[in-house]
């Protein structure tokens, strides 16, 4: 479990917590437009937030009720996944939880359209299902059903930051397809949706969080078109780099002795930080030649930094380790 001092960077807004001692904060507060969606992506830019602090360790320090998930929207959104969080004296670390919401089963596919569902609040005129919250998070297949078919989604969160911000994650990954798919941020006491696109059901976190990848993007490509000089020839060092680190992981994986079952989850190759020695695989392999072990990275790691992590090298020894086989047995530790 994370302290919040094992953290680079901490995000706070209106109301939260007081920042960190020893740990850089970043205020994201919203701007003046009465619009949320275009508040909040203003106060995105003012923050001076980059992609690149999301490379570190980042948590949002929460303010404590559930007006606290819309910039926490805003930052997954513009980070481009889970971020970790503060609430309720609580580290939440939702980074490290599996991105996928297909483990849950469902009560199958409803036998119509479903335009329009909502989780939490009282029955109304939409088709309402419960999650429990806290230590209690169950979700029954036909909740899920609900949750995971509705074309349109909105959220009546409880009243805690903690259990509030808990259940926006348990939703988003519901109804998840190539990215967490957010719900509208709901009273309950809106009146009935007319429309799929109806404005008037709440704020639409998918909306900001298109909005601020949208942001991300338009950052990128300002810094390329900034960056363009003469392409610089490439040294026979960094080719060797370059080709070590297109070796597929699982070959990396291999040899550093590692196995798997099933070629997607393998085994630890540093099973001396697993209380269990790693018994159960605990890494998985992206399809962009990457892997992580929740419980030993922070992030996902390609063939070089796994090796220089395991065996204690340096990068050009992790290339040679990696490119020529004869030499594996000399660079691993004594």
């Amino acid at each position: 479990m994370h302290q919040l001092t094992d953290y680079v960077l901490a995000v706070r807004t209106t109301g939260s917590p007081p920042a960190i001692e020893g740990v850089k904060s970043v205020d994201l507060v919203p701007g003046d437009d009465e619009d949320v969606i275009a508040a909040t992506i203003a106060g995105l830019r003012a923050s001076g937030l980059t992609a690149a602090d999301f490379r570190s360790r980042v948590i949002y320090l929460a303010p404590e009720d559930p007006s606290c998930l819309v910039p926490y929207a805003a930052l997954c959104g513009f980070a481009g996944r889970r971020v970790d969080a503060y609430a309720g004296g609580t580290v939440l670390e939702f980074s490290r939880l599996d991105p996928q919401g297909e483990g849950f089963p469902d009560a199958g596919r409803p036998n119509g359209y479903l335009e329009w569902g909502q989780v939490g609040g009282e029955e109304g005129a939409l088709p309402t299902v419960q999650v429990g919250s806290g230590t209690q998070r169950l979700v029954t297949p036909e909740a899920v059903t609900v949750i995971r078919y509705a074309a349109r989604l909105r959220m009546v969160p409880p009243d805690s930051a903690r259990d509030a911000l808990a259940t926006f994650v348990l939703v988003a990954a519901l109804r998840r397809r190539a990215d967490d798919r957010f719900p509208y941020l709901s009273t309950g006491d809106e009146p009935a949706p007319t429309t799929k696109d109806d404005p008037a059901q709440g704020i639409d976190l998918e909306k900001l969080r298109r909005e601020a990848a949208k942001y991300r993007q338009e950052l990128r490509a300002g810094r390329r078109g900034a960056d363009m000089v003469p392409p610089v020839p490439v040294s026979p060092h960094n080719k060797r780099i370059a080709e070590a680190k297109s070796v597929d992981v699982r070959t990396v994986l291999t040899r550093l002795g590692s196995s798997s079952d099933d070629g997607n989850l393998w085994h630890c190759p540093r099973p001396s930080r697993h209380s269990n020695g790693d018994q159960n695989p605990s890494m998985k392999v992206y399809g962009d030649n990457r892997t992580r072990c929740h419980r030993c990275d922070a992030e996902k790691v390609g063939p070089i930094r796994l090796v220089i992590d395991v065996l204690g090298v340096t990068p050009d020894e992790a290339a040679s380790f990696i490119l020529d086989s004869d030499r594996v047995v000399d660079m691993r530790p004594a």
